[in-house]
């Protein structure tokens, strides 16, 4: 755009010094043009800060051409909810990858390509273009008009890279989403070929099922995975302390919501679905702990699989390798933790329970200098009659001296006999003893002057565990 007068007007959705392009639109001049191209508002990449800093909201940036180029018209702030795909984390990148200017650049030539423009007439194009995350996958014509006398097959040789350039800044935001453009021509004009135009863009958001609150949890969840996930190598990812485990969790749970993939597992998994269909980060930490259960090679596999059903979709071979390995995660919901899986799990609970609690972690030290073990209130031994429950969640998990944490499992072991007869009840039943006569430790430093009293719980606990023992079968 070079005429003097002629704006171009951006809304932002800003939050915590993160930028997320909502629309933005053409509005044209016509007292002449400009006298020559400098830079586009100068200091405007150094002072947008200034106007926007960490403020949550709306912002409408308006930019006008004047005869020496362009300058800051107008900026204010609106009031509003945050769109689902708008960023809520600041990101080191700049720019865009090479493979996502790729795809922009093959949807905007497929859009323009065999374009007609009548003589003498004037016509307008509006497409619509799919993103998910960076990614561009397609686009359609929804609707082509024209005014005028008899067509000419044109192709503007810059109107690709137009197009191009006015799809890039969408493609900054989270999960699924539809960017709608309008271009416009007028041949009137003494120009060859005729001059097309990218009149405004704006983002279409799709109707997401479910309670708001759970889906904007979703978006937050997924949005923080692909940050850190993008921004640090693999290495320095896991040092990070978000696991592998946590990622595919993560990843998942989000993709499932953002990407309304419960249809498909669904079909697949009939057991698992509803748990997971909880969502959010109950689910997403329900799932983590279930993948302790499953091996490397399979979760990779899994992995690999769900990712090309969510970005390309599945071949019939592949399709049935996923069902496939469903039908083998649906089974370990009922198998016993092998020995792997728990070693895996007491350490997920050791760290996660001390990160949730950092008071703690500086309180409940043993004469060593070591952190209080961590107690399964739900033992991992009996975790597979609670396959709905997470086993690792923060309402199972107690720290306990070493020396309380001996007595409660002195407890569990002469439970033990009852071995595949006891049901999930009778366990529930163990625990509920095991809480009224040592809750008092729970999450507390013990003292040696509470060896009597402790001695007197485990001796009680245990005359009712022989009790219960007694009316199984």
């Amino acid at each position: 755009m070079d005429e003097v007068g002629g704006e171009l007007v951006f809304h932002f959705w800003a939050q915590d010094g993160a930028l997320t392009l909502l629309s933005w639109k053409r509005r044209i001049g016509g007292t002449g043009h400009s006298e020559g191209v400098t830079s586009l508002v100068p200091s405007l990449d150094v002072n947008l800060p200034v106007y926007v800093g960490t403020r949550m909201g709306e912002v409408v940036l308006t930019l006008r051409r004047e005869g020496q180029g362009w300058r800051l018209h107008s900026f204010t702030r609106m009031e509003g909810t945050r769109p689902l795909e708008a960023k809520t984390l600041p990101v080191r990148r700049t720019g865009v990858t090479a493979d996502t200017l790729a795809q922009a650049h093959a949807v905007a030539s497929q859009l323009t390509r065999g374009l007609e423009v009548p003589e003498g007439g004037s016509a307008s194009l509006l497409v619509e273009v799919l993103l998910d995350d960076d990614r561009v996958l397609g686009a359609e014509t929804v609707r082509y008009e024209s005014l005028g006398g008899s067509s000419a097959r044109l192709t503007p040789p810059n109107l690709a890279v137009q197009l191009t350039q006015a799809l890039l800044p969408f493609t900054q935001g989270v999960g699924p989403r539809t960017v709608r453009l309008r271009l416009e021509v007028d041949s009137h004009r003494a120009e060859s070929p005729a001059r097309w135009r990218v009149m405004e863009a704006e983002t279409l958001r799709p109707d997401v099922p479910g309670p708001p609150a759970l889906t904007t949890e979703h978006y937050a969840l997924y949005e923080r995975i692909l940050r850190e996930w993008r921004e640090e190598t693999a290495a320095s990812f896991q040092q990070a302390g978000i696991s592998s485990a946590e990622f595919l969790a993560t990843w998942f749970i989000g993709s499932l919501a953002l990407r309304g993939g419960f249809a498909l597992f669904e079909a697949v998994a009939p057991r698992l679905a509803p748990i997971l269909a909880r969502g959010g980060s109950e689910a997403m930490a329900w799932f983590r702990s279930f993948l302790a259960r499953i091996r490397p090679q399979e979760r990779e596999k899994f992995q690999r699989l769900w990712m090309k059903a969510q970005t390309e979709g599945l071949s019939a071979a592949e399709k049935s390798q996923l069902h496939k390995l469903m039908e083998r995660f649906e089974k370990l919901l009922d198998t016993k933790l092998d020995e792997e899986a728990r070693k895996i799990l007491r350490r997920q609970a050791n760290a996660d329970f001390y990160k949730l609690r950092p008071d703690l972690a500086k309180t409940l030290v043993d004469g060593a200098g070591s952190k209080y073990p961590v107690h399964h209130r739900i033992p991992l031994e009996h975790a597979h009659r609670f396959p709905e429950m997470n086993i690792n969640g923060s309402v199972n998990l107690k720290a306990l001296h070493s020396a309380v944490h001996e007595r409660v499992n002195n407890v569990w072991t002469a439970f033990r006999p009852a071995g595949s007869k006891a049901s999930a009840g009778d366990v529930r039943q163990v625990a509920d003893i095991v809480d009224r006569h040592f809750q008092r430790w729970y999450d507390a430093v013990y003292h040696q002057s509470s060896d009597t009293m402790l001695e007197e719980a485990e001796k009680a606990a245990l005359r009712e565990v022989r009790v219960l023992l007694a009316r199984i079968p």
